[in-house]
């Protein structure tokens, strides 16, 4: 019986001394923790995109408005020989982002005009129906973001088209302007 008891106390001992050990071994592999927390905030980009015409709002531009006046043609009426311009007046003031714009302007469904009706766009003859492009960049200021476009127009009076067809009648441009932010470009770090 003495064996058991021998190995008994030597279990229990050993046992002991494994107690012991892990306790003193644990504080050798102890390490610093720190848990930091916070919280990321970001403000998005305010964003304003208007369109006018001649004034403050977009409610039709009036073409014979610009037309001759005098003893040759009744006021505000366009006849072969007629010159003028509009003016499209793009807002982007408010908006934090550059803007990428486009205009188009085409004839209503309904309308047709005659092929010596010109429309320049600066040095540039216009075709109905085609882009106007350009890109308001973004800056600070009140009338930083405003572009004015002014398409010219000029119903050529020397052509040998006889344009009977055309009296009488009224016109309806339809005008489009769309604007889309600029996509941003990444600075390098």
């Amino acid at each position: 019986m003495k064996e058991k008891s021998y190995v008994a106390r030597l279990g229990a001992l050993a046992l002991v001394l494994t107690l012991m050990t892990t306790c003193l071994t644990g504080g050798t592999l102890a390490k610093f923790v720190t848990e930091v927390e916070g919280t990321a905030t970001a403000t998005v980009a305010a964003w304003n995109f208007e369109a006018a015409g001649n004034g403050t709002e977009f409610t039709g531009i009036d073409m014979g408005r610009t037309a001759y006046e005098g003893d040759t043609i009744k006021d505000t009426v366009l006849a072969p020989g007629t010159k003028g311009s509009f003016d499209i007046v793009l807002d982007g003031s408010g908006s934090e982002v550059g803007i990428d714009y486009s205009v188009t302007i085409t004839a209503a469904s309904d309308v047709d005009l005659p092929d010596d009706l010109i429309f320049n766009v600066g040095d540039t003859t216009y075709n109905l129906g085609g882009d106007i492009t350009g890109t308001i960049n973004y800056a600070d200021g009140a009338d930083a973001m405003k572009k004015t476009i002014t398409v010219n127009w000029e119903w050529d009076y020397g052509a040998a088209r006889n344009d009977n067809d055309y009296a009488g009648k009224s016109w309806t441009l339809d005008i489009k302007a769309t604007g889309t932010q600029v996509e941003p470009t990444s600075t390098t770090a």
